[in-house]
């Protein structure tokens, strides 16, 4: 009795080129989302600093895990706003819960805000 054959059959050129042709949309399509991502990013920044208001907030939750963010509370007015935020390793050195950090909101809007530690200069 022989043993059945369990070598698989040759790829065809049809299955590599779907294959790569699904491959090049793939990453075409996260490009494209990372692209609107950036943009939308350069749009908020661009609104907040055109006409910027700044406050002091209050550092209430810091996350080291899972990427580096902060979590500030702000007041303007009588309103109280809150703002999460990404931060580099050596702003969770000297910050802590409980700590003040400084705020850029938009006057126009001012639930749209950055902390001015996140701030870099935009390259022209």
């Amino acid at each position: 009795m022989q043993a059945p054959n369990s070598s698989t059959p040759p790829t065809t050129t049809r299955q590599i080129i779907s294959l790569v042709l699904g491959l090049v949309l793939g990453i075409a399509f996260f490009a494209g989302v990372v692209y609107f991502v950036k943009k939308d990013r350069a749009e908020k920044r661009a609104l907040i600093l055109k006409n910027p208001g700044y406050v002091t907030g209050i550092i209430t939750r810091v996350r080291t895990h899972k990427g580096r963010r902060v979590t500030v509370q702000y007041t303007v007015g009588s309103a109280e706003y809150s703002l999460r935020a990404r931060v580099t390793r050596s702003f969770l050195r000297t910050h802590a819960k409980g700590d003040t950090t400084a705020v850029i909101y938009s006057r126009a809007d001012p639930s749209s805000a950055i902390l001015k530690a996140t701030l870099r200069p935009s390259t022209k």
